[in-house]
């Protein structure tokens, strides 16, 4: 990628928000174009900018829309954008949830300024970046991931018709009506179908299914 790299980012914690700002902004290649403190007016606020951010850095626990379904609405609608967690969660399901929803790069908030650094112009040039201290437990995952994936199996054919009322936008309440069933069924199908994609709520199952073909 050639000239400045434009980064937005999204962080509740205002403190630390501004210290990363500052710190970006010293680097003659790195430009902070925005920064917000939610979800909702961070994608809110990238609409209005030209050209849209390449690189978005994002936490995942923050008031109102969760840093999950952000990343699975900013991809949706951008799927160029490479996006950056950074966050105090070093579970691997959020690390596996997170770069399955298109997420580029996963740092701890206990990293180092060169780590994020590091991160923000590998993820430009077209590369990934995954914290050593998350490595070993993200690579525990993928082998127990492996092992139960013939239990796992497809998505059944009502799994599949309450994915495609997700999509369209449909409650519980009217998923149940529409296919003759009750909320409780609904929720227990939600349940096997957020294991079986690997995803976190519904924006997110939705995402997934769209990304994989699932449903058009």
């Amino acid at each position: 990628m050639n000239g400045q790299t434009h980064v937005f980012l999204i962080d509740d914690h205002h403190v630390l928000r501004q210290a990363i700002a500052r710190m970006l902004d010293q680097e003659t290649d790195i430009t902070v174009v925005g920064q917000a403190g939610d979800a909702q007016s961070g994608i809110a606020m990238m609409e209005t900018l030209l050209p849209y951010p390449e690189i978005i850095v994002i936490d995942l626990k923050m008031p109102g829309q969760s840093g999950m379904s952000a990343i699975a609405e900013i991809m949706a609608a951008h799927p160029e954008t490479r996006i950056i967690v950074f966050t105090m969660y070093d579970n691997p399901g959020y690390v596996w949830s997170t770069m399955n929803a298109g997420a580029r790069g996963y740092l701890l908030k206990s990293a180092s300024g060169n780590d994020l650094l590091r991160a923000v112009r590998s993820v430009a040039h077209g590369g990934a970046y995954l914290q050593a201290e998350i490595t070993m437990p993200l690579l525990k995952r993928l082998v127990q991931d492996a092992r139960t994936a013939d239990d796992r199996g497809a998505l059944s054919v009502r799994e599949m018709h309450i994915l495609e009322a997700l999509a369209d936008g449909l409650s519980n309440k009217m998923i149940a009506k529409t296919l003759s069933i009750t909320e409780e069924t609904v929720k227990s199908h939600l349940k096997k179908i957020y294991e079986k994609l690997g995803a976190a709520d519904r924006a997110h199952a939705v995402a997934i299914a769209l990304r994989q073909q699932l449903i058009g």
